[in-house]
């Protein structure tokens, strides 16, 4: 049991108060101190065993400095002394991305001591790596082209006629884990890793706006132009009245998603109001941070279903499907994710057109909840 400061004091006084002089000695009575502390803290459980001992330190403590508190420097000496700090800093400054496992094995601490180190006397915390796209030179003044007209169009009844769509593919032996990925830093670094797209096993097309999302919809193989058009006619028989008459359609622009034929078949409904290559709104190649399902949708489905495991590709296909009804089920997550939108595009402008940090545009209240409700890891599956 530890005793609080009020017990302690009350110990001492209890102590010397039933202390008698016998023959010129004092004589004290740990019993009676025993049965007064019991009335006075009856909720407190503890033996007689237990508070002779605690009653003998904080007799000795308080006869050598006056005090119930425990005398300066005492306890088991700290490691974590000005030489160590200084060489733990040392290492960090010249390789940020070292692990605290590695750290420990260069400055002869262990891996408790470092960590204490790291964030109690230097102040760096661990950030997870965003894994992104790779820009190209001209990528950049197509974003901002984008971002205006952006940011100048739509507003949000627009946001919630309109449809961002993509595909992705799932797998069952798992997916990009970013979390054994660290960089120290007693400031958030603006780094990156580009890593390359891969093809996966279960094809997923989906398209989200500001009130619902349209999907999944499964393929299986290659997204052949053909097969991409059998997609889009599912997609548009489920779409509603203001969805055709006032929204605007978004998809990238791969080689499917832009054949001549498909192209007239999505503007047979949407007009010109489609966003993708080769149409009067241009869609930046590379830009998966400005798209609601590489942002979001994919790594927050990528993030839940994997939790568990899944033993086939039914089951996978059934918990893909579960936890998009249950964004649907969830207005203030999709709205969330219209705003995320909104930021993003600002802060894209912010840096002309360059990668930039995924949650400083968001509110703090905005930012909690997308940290709390889903992960945002702008790492395109695909």
């Amino acid at each position: 049991m530890v005793f609080s400061q009020e017990q302690k004091i009350y110990i001492v006084e209890s102590y010397f108060r039933n202390g008698h002089l016998i023959d010129g000695e004092w004589q004290y009575s740990i019993e009676a101190c025993f049965e007064e502390f019991r009335l006075q803290f009856p909720d407190a459980a503890l033996t007689y065993n237990i508070f002779h001992l605690n009653l003998t330190q904080c007799i000795q403590i308080f006869r050598e400095t006056g005090s119930v508190d425990r005398k300066k420097g005492s306890g088991r000496p700290t490691k974590r002394t000005e030489e160590a700090i200084a060489n733990v800093r040392q290492v960090m400054e010249e390789v940020p991305r070292t692990s605290v496992r590695r750290l420990s094995q260069q400055v002869q601490l262990s891996t408790s001591t470092c960590h204490n180190i790291l964030k109690k006397d230097i102040h760096l915390y661990p950030y997870r790596l965003q894994a992104v796209q790779q820009l190209l030179e001209a990528d950049y003044p197509v974003r901002v082209e984008y971002c205006h007209w952006f940011l100048n169009t739509m507003n949000e009844n627009l946001l919630n006629w309109s449809f961002f769509s993509d595909e992705s593919w799932f797998y069952l032996d798992g997916y990009v884990n970013s979390q054994n990925m660290r960089w120290w830093s007693s400031e958030k670094p603006n780094f990156f890793e580009q890593v390359p797209l891969h093809p996966q096993k279960v094809g997923v097309w989906a398209a989200i706006s500001r009130r619902r999302i349209i999907g999944p919809i499964f393929f299986n193989g290659t997204l052949t132009a053909v097969r991409y058009r059998e997609i889009i006619q599912q997609f548009l028989e489920q779409l509603h009245d203001d969805e055709i008459v006032n929204g605007y359609f978004q998809q990238d622009g791969a080689p499917a998603h832009t054949t001549l034929e498909t192209l007239n078949m999505i503007q047979e409904f949407f007009d010109r109001q489609i966003i993708s290559r080769n149409t009067a709104i241009a869609y930046p190649s590379r830009s998966c941070d400005l798209t609601p399902c590489d942002f979001f949708l994919w790594p927050y489905l990528n993030n839940s279903i994997f939790q568990h495991r899944l033993n086939n590709l039914d089951e996978l296909r059934e918990a893909i499907v579960a936890k998009i009804d249950e964004i649907n089920n969830n207005p203030q997550m999709l709205a969330n994710v219209s705003t995320g939108i909104v930021g993003r595009v600002r802060k894209c402008l912010e840096v002309d057109g360059a990668h930039f940090d995924l949650l400083s545009h968001l509110h703090p209240a905005a930012r909690q909840f997308c940290r709390s409700t889903y992960t945002i890891t702008d790492i395109t599956i695909k």
